[in-house]
């Protein structure tokens, strides 16, 4: 189950960087707790690379 869902995120927000600290006080003000768990970059390429652990997982077409 842990795998299938998505356990423990209640909310995922994408915003610009620069704009992040201020959603994280407006949802801190309101007993929401938050954190910044990744960030999107822009790619030439249609890929998904995931860094968990020292380690880099890359999902796309050849």
């Amino acid at each position: 189950m842990y795998q299938v869902f998505n356990m423990g995120h209640r909310m995922e927000v994408y915003l610009k960087e620069n704009d992040a600290q201020t959603m994280i006080d407006i949802a801190t003000s309101l007993g929401v707790d938050t954190k910044i768990v990744g960030r999107v970059e822009e790619s030439a390429q249609p890929k998904l690379s995931v860094h968990h652990r020292g380690e880099v997982l890359e999902y796309g077409r050849n």
